[in-house]
């Protein structure tokens, strides 16, 4: 039987980046949603022809679900994640888990006692070629995994914004939504924990008052180290080592500064933007819906990962390895769809049908979230963390 499941929160990543995964995906209903924006909430149902709700609760009492996807803002992500475990449904929460690490603990003991199944993302980390390097690497075929490097160079701080994503203590800025994409690849993929956290993190626009960039070195619990950096200032676009595809694998022409044109010419509030640009049934919806057959490999910036008999980097469409008698590619395992939460959805579906336990679940989320408060700490301390 398929799982009935429920959408709570239809902004970008509810309605525009899962929604249609959830709804062609084959052991997945999507029966429901809710989103206290009632034009959303209207239009969405209409399209999809499901009932929608305001509010989880109200979903809730009137459907009968077996899973619910939370996409809502971080700081409900623990409400809610509580009343959905209550209920004895299966969860699937946007990243980050929480913003507080007694919240992710709380979420963490719920889902146990619970006895449901909950999968963090989506997440970079499920990737197509970051799975096939984790096999690489686990497997020993390339010998000891040395190091890994992230760089991603985005507009991501100069995209419409509500209040609270650029206010850090309310989960805003790339430290809680664009980071744990870098340190969910670096766990997956070395399949050790971060022991320790080197980093600096800052805000360089006093009108968009949150960490907009950040440099950090992990140490990791098998002996491998780590750098990530990540800039979100709308200058350099690293999509330029990517093949010119964008995050989603479709291609894109270079368009430095646009996200910041685009702010400084529009007339009305920030967050009008934001649900013309990125909600349900705007411009990057439609595009995102009409460009599947162009579709390449997803990514997240360039990652090159160093073991002792070869170095490993995505390509458009699998895993080029770097190796002592040149460099030859291997094919990731891709989806049907090739979008980002079909594996994600496949990870919970399996969990749920005991093929085997969910890699990225509530104590996984805890540790990213970990790693995303030393980061900050490091930075304000100057000192390293350990963790």
């Amino acid at each position: 039987m398929k799982l009935r499941f429920g959408i709570c929160g239809l902004g970008f990543a509810g309605s525009v980046l899962m929604a249609p995964d959830l709804k062609e995906h084959p052991d997945i209903d999507l029966v429901a949603a809710c989103d206290p924006n009632t034009d959303v909430r209207e239009r969405f149902g209409h399209d999809y022809r499901i009932p929608t709700f305001p509010n989880l609760t109200d979903m809730l009492s009137s459907t009968n679900l077996d899973g619910v996807y939370i996409a809502s803002p971080h700081q409900h992500h623990c409400e809610q994640v509580l009343e959905a475990a209550e209920k004895g449904l299966h969860i699937i929460i946007e990243k980050p888990l929480a913003i507080h690490m007694e919240d992710a603990q709380k979420m963490a003991v719920a889902v146990s006692r619970a006895n449901v199944h909950l999968v963090v993302g989506p997440s970079r980390g499920n990737d197509p070629a970051i799975r096939r390097m984790r096999e690489l690497v686990l497997s020993g075929d390339v010998g000891k995994v040395a190091m890994v490097n992230c760089w991603n160079f985005t507009d991501f701080l100069y995209r419409p914004r509500r209040p609270e994503e650029l206010d850090t203590s309310l989960g805003g800025g790339i430290v809680y939504n664009q980071l744990p994409h870098q340190i969910d690849c670096i766990k997956t993929i070395t399949g050790q924990a971060i022991a320790a956290v080197r980093a600096t993190v800052g805000a360089l626009d006093p009108e968009r008052p949150t960490e907009g960039h950040c440099t950090a070195f992990l140490t990791l619990s098998g002996g491998a180290a780590a750098t990530m950096v990540y800039s979100g200032y709308d200058h350099f676009d690293s999509d330029e080592f990517q093949f010119w595809l964008n995050e989603g694998g479709l291609p894109k022409q270079a368009a430095h500064g646009n996200a910041r044109r685009l702010l400084s010419t529009h007339q009305g509030s920030e967050a009008e933007l934001r649900v013309q640009r990125y909600g349900y049934g705007g411009p990057i919806s439609k595009f995102l819906a009409s460009s599947q057959a162009d579709r390449k490999q997803s990514h997240f910036g360039t990652l090159i990962v160093t073991c002792e008999k070869a170095d490993l980097r995505p390509s458009k469409d699998g895993v080029l390895i770097y190796g002592h008698e040149g460099v030859r590619e291997i094919p990731a395992e891709r989806t049907s769809n090739n979008r980002m939460g079909d594996t994600t959805i496949q990870e919970l579906v399996d969990a749920v049908r005991g093929k085997h336990a969910a890699l990225r679940d509530a104590v996984w989320g805890k540790e990213t979230l970990q790693v995303c408060h030393a980061i900050l700490e490091s930075s304000r301390t100057g000192r390293q963390i350990e963790l």
